[in-house]
């Protein structure tokens, strides 16, 4: 498998109180740095529910209200509706609005953006009691997070390019340790088709990361469809705060090159509604 990339450091774990958040977020963020925010489901439903949002006594803007209703499930309402409020805190903090006035809606093939927000680019994925959300400046980001401990290797002729396979069998990798890199791999491989918008209509199996595989991979564009020229990085996390160890990678591409000076290695953000830093 590839190593990971040098990429723009993410910032250290914390909590952060309201009257600081705008502040924390946007400095996180930075010129060429994802910002990644994890939190909990029920942390976050419980904070929808104080605000009115569950059930639908106070559907949020945009297309929230219509996907809402369409959920019968009890468990998936509420993780729909933390989810939504933990990303509208965090787009809102960095640009100074209250969470209801900020508007999201999906592209064609499902991707959420914000459409007031053009300079922001986001992405959500959530395992288990895990929430996460990714966000950078004029480029594109993809997140995922998976549960250590899945037996991958039955998905790996699913996932894995000719590449990708010769690599693990020269790692001499069987058994746990495969499991491990492989579900790595898929994590990084989701977060790219997320940052792409097709999500995985474009099959993991159809390309490869790293830059020796003759599978190649697609561009990664902004909004407009322009080449992001300015790279992309993939990394890496492993967060145990949920009671169950998580992997969560992030890959992000930039429409100029980060600045040299930035590290190369970082954690993700706890957030929590109600925390104090």
């Amino acid at each position: 498998m590839p190593r990971p990339q040098a990429g723009p450091r993410t910032p250290p774990p914390a909590s952060v109180a309201p009257a600081s958040l705008g502040d924390f977020f946007r400095d996180s963020l930075g010129d060429g740095r994802p910002l990644v925010i994890h939190g909990s489901v029920e942390r976050w439903a419980q904070a929808a529910e104080a605000r009115g949002a569950v059930p639908l006594g106070r559907p949020y803007p945009g297309d929230d209200a219509e996907r809402l209703r369409a959920l019968r499930d009890d468990r998936l309402r509420r993780r729909f509706v933390a989810s939504r409020l933990m990303l509208r805190s965090v787009l809102g903090a960095l640009v100074g609005r209250d969470p209801d006035r900020i508007r999201l809606t999906r592209t064609a093939l499902g991707r959420p953006y914000a459409p007031d927000l053009p300079e922001l680019d986001f992405s959500l994925s959530h395992t288990g009691s895990l929430l996460a959300v990714a966000v950078v400046r004029h480029g594109r980001v993809g997140v995922d997070a998976e549960r250590q401990g899945r037996p991958m290797s039955v998905l790996e002729h699913r996932m894995c390019t000719p590449h990708e396979r010769a690599v693990l069998d020269g790692r001499g990798l069987h058994g746990t340790a495969r499991d491990r890199e492989l579900l790595r791999l898929w994590t990084r491989k989701e977060a790219y088709t997320k940052a792409l918008g097709t999500g995985l209509r474009r099959p993991a199996r159809t390309f490869g990361l790293d830059v020796a595989d003759p599978a190649g991979r697609p561009v990664l564009r902004d909004a407009a469809g322009a080449p992001l020229s300015g790279g992309w990085t993939a990394t890496t996390h492993t967060l145990s705060e949920t009671g169950a160890e998580t992997v969560l990678s992030v890959v992000a591409a930039f429409r100029r090159p980060p600045p040299p000076s930035t590290p190369s290695r970082g954690e993700p953000v706890a957030f929590e509604p109600g925390s104090s830093r």
